[in-house]
């Protein structure tokens, strides 16, 4: 229980506020149970006024429920979701927290740029070349285990027309296959934002746009009927990641 208490304070030093605004926390080994009791050590500290909301990182739907149902105020969980990776919604995950009132916080939504028009086209998979730093090796693992090249093809071929609709119809004037991989996941239940790294001042005005059209029903089963046809990932959130499948 110190060291959650220093972690805190040392982070609103760092900081320098009152209290944290939100504190996600992530447990990496089931095996070693104490996540449940050191959700009820932020509980205090929130009560305490050092933290103003609690929320989860890249536990699966049974722990989560676990934590809910120990009382631990959880308003947010952050996890892995895009249309490579669907783990969130197809454990049941999203419909839970959509009845239990937390909101996903959903990242990897473009999956290191896989998921934008730079890869469309692109005769073969990620080369050794172009998986240059973590965050695309992850990714295109994640890709792999959605499918053959030609399936993350076909759906990246989908959210190009549909950006084609999206712009000719006058939604919006720029739309790329990024932001239609954005607007999928942020149309997804319990979703109430997504995380985005950006590298420049481009990238902040093109996930802006995101933010400025709506996909219509049709364009949604679009891309709903190829990510049907995926292999994976398979098993619950971070499932793959802890070992467990």
């Amino acid at each position: 229980k110190a060291e959650v208490r220093a972690r805190i304070l040392k982070s609103c030093e760092r900081l320098q506020v009152d209290k944290l605004p939100l504190v996600q926390f992530f447990w990496g080994n089931y095996g070693i149970k104490r996540y449940v009791d050191v959700g009820l050590m932020l509980t205090e500290l929130k009560e305490e006024g050092l933290i103003q909301e609690i929320g989860a990182t890249n536990f699966d739907l049974k722990r989560l429920k676990e934590l809910k149902q120990a009382g631990i105020p959880l308003v947010s969980h952050q996890v892995q979701l895009s249309a490579l990776d669907q783990r969130p919604v197809q454990s049941g995950m999203a419909d839970w927290c959509a009845d239990n009132d937390v909101k996903l916080i959903a990242f990897g939504t473009v999956g290191s740029g896989i998921l934008s028009n730079q890869f469309f086209g692109q005769q073969t998979a990620p080369t050794q070349e172009q998986k240059s730093t973590a965050s695309m090796r992850m990714y295109s693992n994640t890709a792999s285990r959605f499918g053959d090249w030609e399936l993350v093809q076909k759906l990246l071929g989908t959210m190009d027309a549909i950006a084609g609709d999206v712009r000719s119809s006058g939604r919006c004037a720029d739309a790329n296959i990024s932001n239609i991989a954005q607007r999928y996941v942020l149309d997804t239940k319990a979703v109430a934002s997504v995380l985005i790294g950006v590298r420049n001042q481009n990238h902040i005005q093109e996930n802006i746009r995101t933010h400025s059209f709506q996909l219509s029903d049709g364009e949604r089963a679009a891309i709903d009927a190829i990510v049907a046809k995926r292999k994976g990932p398979k098993g619950d959130v971070w499932d793959i990641e802890r070992g467990v499948l």
